[in-house]
């Protein structure tokens, strides 16, 4: 009929979105940026880290790999967060979950004589602490545990936090 402008709002609306891409990618604004400035929006949920969520500083349950058992189950109670991370010399060696202790003590082993590191599963499956809470949900869901331990960039056998499935959950991450 030629009374509505039909074709030139649609050209607007896609010399609109074209300019904000242009612009955007002009002043290399990304999805972190987008997190940043928008922090309650819908996307910066799912743009949120292993960081963002992580347990860090002396909230970590660190014991060194020749602890005894007993002295271990003792720390794990008081972290509150069923599990442990085994250190040498600064580095994570191994983990300790609650599930670890409950199947040595059904092997009816003498418990107190164990060491941390008899017990402990060696190299702990880490992340980088800039990957997405959504994608480390992937992982523990693809190995069937409920923690992963967090590092960053430059070393790996390093852990600055722990990543709870609970605490992704806690951020509706799903």
């Amino acid at each position: 009929h030629g009374i509505v402008p039909t074709s030139s709002t649609t050209a607007q609306l896609a010399m609109g979105d074209a300019l904000a891409i242009a612009s955007m990618k002009y002043k290399k604004f990304g999805k972190l940026d987008f997190k940043k400035y928008h922090p309650s929006g819908s996307l910066s949920v799912k743009l949120k880290t292993a960081e963002d969520l992580m347990v860090k500083g002396k909230n970590i349950p660190f014991i060194n790999q020749n602890l005894d058992m007993n002295s271990a189950l003792r720390i794990m109670r008081k972290s509150n967060m069923g599990v442990l991370i085994v250190r040498s010399n600064n580095k994570t060696v191994g983990i300790i979950s609650d599930g670890d202790i409950k199947r040595i003590k059904d092997k009816n082993t003498d418990f107190k004589k164990l060491t941390a590191k008899k017990i402990m599963t060696k190299n702990p499956i880490s992340i980088k602490k800039d990957i997405l809470a959504a994608q480390a949900l992937s992982i523990m869901n693809s190995k069937k545990i409920t923690c992963l331990c967090v590092h960053n960039e430059k070393n790996k056998n390093k852990t600055i936090g722990i990543l709870t499935i609970h605490n992704i959950l806690n951020a509706n991450i799903r």
